[in-house]
């Protein structure tokens, strides 16, 4: 094969004949690039080939999703001025809880700009809801006035350990313990490991990330176990401490279905986004990876959510706690009313916590 040599800046450049060396080939290199991008799961796009990729739609994408965020920020501020008002003993635990949704849409944001910082956003997302369930633990406690006057208003009341999600066989023969100051440390500690352990987890996660890929992909199955249990059994110890404090006729059902769905939204919701690539072959639409356009869809469904939620917040925790006493008692008196037709005042007043809560 014949050989043309050319010398330019004392560097000898040596070609074949049938290759010129004043051509490139950029439609080749794009072409190779684009399959790569998008058939490659381990690749995470950087940040120009991914604003490229979307163009026209990002800046309509960004900009709405900024503006969404922005306003979840001022609905906090809104919600925290009206429940300063009726919690101001519990302002630590109330802007913790609130708190949850305005930074789960910020991260779900980052994560939308930068796709390269999904796994962090997740991470950061996740371990704030877990911060605020041990908060909410500490609201119910510190709305029943304190450990001291939770047992004392509970009185003979037991702790109901059949419920979610240990409601099925086998739990059904945990003991029932005595509300006390050592079983409410017990409760305490069972949500206080929540965060902690998850933390501990997600930093594992992170650095196998950070390693190998493939690693982090076969590690991930393991981990999930230790997350899942460590999930669940706090949410049993919060469960309990909700129907606790029924017991005594302090309502939490709906600010703790509130800050369940985040839960939900934070752990199942993008579990299944991460799945959904690897159960269905999806198109390459755009250059970009099938999995770097289901995070960004279902990050994008995360920050609406969160201002769903954050307006109900807003509803819950507007009202005034005596409020809602007051409207479980006035049930509890309807209750009474029907089935005897006598109404007795004092009854009412000492006995229909009891009577309406205990069953």
């Amino acid at each position: 094969m014949s050989l043309i040599s050319g010398e330019s800046s004392r560097v000898r450049i040596l070609a074949a004949r049938h290759i010129s060396t004043d051509k490139t080939l950029p439609e080749l290199s794009n072409a190779m690039n684009t399959t790569l991008r998008c058939h490659n799961f381990s690749l995470q796009p950087d940040f120009n080939s991914y604003f490229e990729a979307l163009q026209p739609y990002v800046w309509v994408l960004w900009s709405s999703g900024i503006v969404v965020v922005l306003t979840l920020w001022i609905l906090y501020a809104v919600t925290m001025r009206a429940a300063l008002k009726n919690w101001r003993d519990a302002r630590t635990n109330i802007s913790t809880i609130l708190s949850v949704y305005p930074l789960v849409a910020s991260t779900a944001l980052i994560a939308i700009v930068v796709p390269r910082a999904t796994l962090l956003a997740e991470a950061i997302a996740q371990e704030v809801v877990m911060i605020a369930m041990y908060q909410f633990y500490c609201l119910i406690v510190a709305e029943c006035g304190g450990t001291s006057q939770f047992i004392r208003r509970a009185d003979e009341s037991r702790l109901e350990t059949r419920v979610m999600p240990c409601c099925c066989w086998p739990c059904c023969i945990l003991p029932r313990p005595r509300i006390n100051k050592r079983n409410l440390t017990r409760l305490r500690y069972l949500v206080l490991q929540i965060p902690i352990v998850q933390a501990v987890l997600y930093v594992i996660i992170l650095v196998l990330w950070a390693e190998d890929m493939m690693l982090y992909r076969r590690g991930l199955i393991f981990i999930q176990c230790f997350v899942a249990v460590s999930i669940l059994s706090g949410i049993w110890g919060v469960v309990m401490c909700v129907r606790a404090a029924e017991a005594i006729g302090v309502r939490f059902r709906p600010r703790f279905l509130a800050l369940q769905l985040v839960l939900i939204i934070v752990k199942l919701q993008y579990s299944f986004a991460k799945i959904l690539s690897d159960l269905v072959t999806l198109p390459c639409i755009t250059t970009l990876n099938p999995n770097v356009l289901v995070n960004v869809t279902q990050n994008t469904l995360t920050i609406f959510e969160m201002i769903l939620l954050s307006i109900w917040a807003w509803r819950l925790y507007a009202v005034s706690p005596e409020k809602v006493e007051y409207k479980v008692k006035k049930i509890g008196v309807t209750v009474l009313e029907e089935g005897t037709g006598v109404l007795d005042v004092r009854s009412s007043k000492g006995g229909t916590d009891n009577k309406s809560f205990n069953n």
